[in-house]
């Protein structure tokens, strides 16, 4: 139950940081900025490990014909 209570909690932090940050960066740098700050975030977020393990695939194949 202990934990169920703390997942909720940080889900609410978590909301509350993120609203927070929105209505910040939408006071600070405007709308679209903000959006796209948002986005990119998102999609780093998303797609990065995928990114990560396709280039070191790709740097370990170049390595195995470099040195065959």
């Amino acid at each position: 139950m202990q934990r169920d209570e703390q997942q909720a909690l940080a889900a609410a932090i978590g909301l509350l940081l993120l609203v927070g940050g929105v209505l910040v960066g939408d006071a600070l740098v405007g709308p679209w900025p903000t959006f796209a700050a948002g986005v990119t975030l998102v999609l780093t977020h998303y797609l990065g490990p995928s990114v990560v393990r396709e280039i070191t695939v790709k740097r370990f194949a170049r390595q195995l014909r470099r040195h065959r």
